[in-house]
């Protein structure tokens, strides 16, 4: 019985909201409030945990900025489950809540449909991470985050750096190319997939030879777990490694160790992204990661919220931003359709000691929570 009158109550609260937000289109131009300024006005968040250090740094930059536009932030955090975001969801709408604009992480984008177009119901959705495909956009206002085919593209840059330093090094490869060994996201992540493309568009002139794929590390513990099983099965056949994340990298370097290999002599690895502890960098045991600041991509989500609470509206179709020391002044100008956070490679200590952005170092940027 308590759990009819639960559903009953779920989708009275879908009906109630229907007809609270209507979605205008790209070129419809709706009345904002002129303001980046929240005063107080109720904004919500849908992320992964803080528990993983990319989450924690993410959702640090997020409430930071809100604070300091006025925001009243809610943050609802999921442990890599889209079920589990899904009942969030349900929830929050249930509650009644009345926020002024959402920001939204799709854990799995395909299976959250459903999920953003309730959202998208209740007010305005900004999706955060990971873009939206042709499915999700009607229920979409705008893209803020990471620009993972750049990501893909600054990996496959600096793989092409690796080899060049493993030949160098006097390395001789399994293949004329390099053997590559990849450990990719979760299949079906976006993020993933974007990256590969970006990865594949810039090492297409000089490709190397993948050996296999392996899907699923996305922390030192999975990267271990995982790490342990693949790293024997193929033992002596790779030169080099893709890895999604340093997080996952730093398990993966383990299960290398554990097996007499010698990460940054045996093999060449470079990460997607620095999540996790920048010492296998600083070593030399993985030759380059992409510096991607989570609290940089929270800050930029709060203000293009901001942005289209203020002008009710989008305005061309990408904002690429530089690499910047300091954080710049937040500009009350619509938000494009796609907002992308800087992002930037870094090689060996030098290019960890060298890498600042938006007022965090490296280190703060990548391993601090």
């Amino acid at each position: 019985m308590k759990s009819l009158k639960r559903l009953a109550a779920l989708a009275c609260a879908g009906a109630l909201v229907a007809g609270a937000w209507s979605i205008p289109s790209a070129d419809v131009k709706a009345e904002g409030t002129g303001m980046l300024e929240g005063d107080g006005k109720a904004m919500v968040m849908f992320v992964m945990t803080a528990s993983n250090v990319y989450g924690a740094n993410q959702i640090k930059g997020a409430k930071q900025e809100a604070e300091r536009l006025g925001w009243d932030l809610t943050v609802f955090q999921h442990n890599f489950s889209q079920p589990e975001q899904d009942a969030q969801v349900q929830q929050y709408i249930a509650s009644g809540a009345e926020p002024e604009v959402i920001i939204f992480w799709p854990w799995v984008a395909d299976a959250a449909i459903n999920a953003v177009r309730q959202l998208s119901r209740l007010a305005p959705v900004i999706q955060l991470t990971q873009e939206p495909n042709e499915q999700s956009w009607p229920y979409v206002q705008a893209y803020s985050g990471a620009n993972q085919i750049l990501i893909g593209e600054t990996l496959g840059h600096m793989m092409l750096q690796a080899r060049e330093a493993a030949r160098a090094a006097g390395m001789e490869f399994k293949s004329p190319e390099g053997n590559l060994l990849i450990f990719q996201h979760p299949e079906g992540e976006k993020t993933g997939v974007e990256r590969m493309k970006g990865f594949l568009a810039v090492t297409a002139d000089e490709p190397f030879n993948i050996i296999h794929t392996e899907w699923g590390p996305n922390s030192p513990e999975t990267g271990y777990q995982i790490g342990s099983q693949v790293v024997p099965k193929f033992k002596g056949q790779f030169d080099f490694l893709f890895v999604s994340n340093q997080q996952a990298a730093n398990g993966i370097i383990r299960a290398l160790k554990e097996n007499g290999i010698a990460p940054g002599q045996d093999v060449y690895i470079v990460s997607g992204d620095c999540s996790g502890s920048l010492d296998a960098v600083k070593n030399g045991e993985t030759f380059g990661t992409g510096i991607q600041p989570a609290a940089v991509e929270g800050a930029l989500a709060v203000r293009s919220a901001a942005k289209f609470v203020a002008h009710g509206r989008i305005e061309g179709d990408v904002i690429q931003l530089e690499v910047e020391a300091e954080a710049p002044e937040a500009e009350n100008t619509p938000p494009a359709k796609y907002n992308y956070m800087p992002h930037a490679p870094a090689i060996g200590a030098e290019g960890v000691a060298n890498t600042r952005i938006w007022g965090y170092t490296a280190d703060e940027i990548c391993a601090s929570g």
